[in-house]
């Protein structure tokens, strides 16, 4: 299995999943195309070069790779482009980026990859870019696997209205919050992004919230606590939503359909 992400955290969003095929027997493969050195910069000094983020957010992410049991991790250090510097001026070569993403196809020969989807997931311009690097990579390599895009939509999903599609297949995160917790603890330079609280500001999400705190015993009363813990993060996304966006060729049922239609932690939706 091969996962390819923009930038070391990325990872996140698709934890369950890699756990999930991890303990099911699969080898998993990482590809981040950047260091993340762009991102935030919450642990350097004043006037410390962004290098140094770089180095720690890779380091990050290697123990979070660890901590979800993939076998072999791959940079290409392109560089990590601020979604606000964005533009067709100032972006990565795509055709370099594919060609080193097809390399690696070659060398692993896998049946599933797991990607961004073409609008980035909320929106990341790189991450978009990743979508298209990774389909051009496997038209050039003939790929007959499965390939993925994570943050999918699904019914009654928490902050899934930002996501990509709808999704077609759902994996039951809930047995591997420790494996995920611990893996999104190491991400540090990028906590806030995930871990800060978000408090209500209506009198409905107060409600909510309050709610969520009386019932925490409850999946549905832990969805409505403000996030504040890497458990809390994952016990409103205790569900990952994976969309389809290359079916093997002719008619062979996808990796999912395949292996794991009678697996109770995942669900086919179409």
């Amino acid at each position: 299995m091969l996962v390819v992400i923009a930038h070391p955290d990325d990872e996140v969003f698709v934890s369950a999943t890699l756990c999930l095929l991890r303990q099911s027997g699969y080898s998993v493969g990482l590809i981040c195309v950047t260091d993340g050195e762009g991102g935030a910069r919450l642990l350097l000094q004043p006037g410390e070069n962004a290098s140094r983020l770089g180095k720690i957010r890779r380091l990050e992410v290697t123990l979070s790779a660890w901590a979800l049991g993939v076998d072999q991790l791959w940079f290409l250090e392109e560089k990590d482009i601020p979604p606000d510097e964005w533009s067709k001026e100032n972006c990565w070569v795509a055709h370099s980026v594919s060609a080193a993403i097809a390399e690696v196809l070659k060398q692993t020969r896998p049946d599933l990859i797991l990607t961004h989807g073409p609008s980035g997931g909320y929106g990341h311009p790189a991450h978009c870019c990743v979508n298209e690097c990774v389909m051009r990579a496997t038209e050039s390599v003939a790929f007959e696997g499965s390939v993925f895009s994570f943050c999918g939509q699904y019914k009654g999903a928490f902050f899934s209205w930002r996501f990509d599609d709808d999704s077609h297949v759902l994996v039951d995160g809930r047995g591997f919050l420790a494996r995920r917790s611990a893996s999104l603890s190491y991400h540090q330079s990028e906590a806030q992004f995930f871990l800060r609280p978000r408090f209500p500001r209506t009198l409905r999400q107060f409600v909510s919230a309050a709610f969520g705190i009386v019932a925490y015993l409850s999946e549905t009363g832990r969805k409505r606590i403000p996030i504040a813990t890497t458990e809390r993060f994952f016990n409103k996304f205790p569900v990952e939503g994976l969309v389809l966006r290359r079916p093997p060729p002719g008619d062979v049922k996808h990796f999912f359909a395949k292996h794991f239609s009678e697996d109770k932690r995942v669900r086919l939706l179409a």
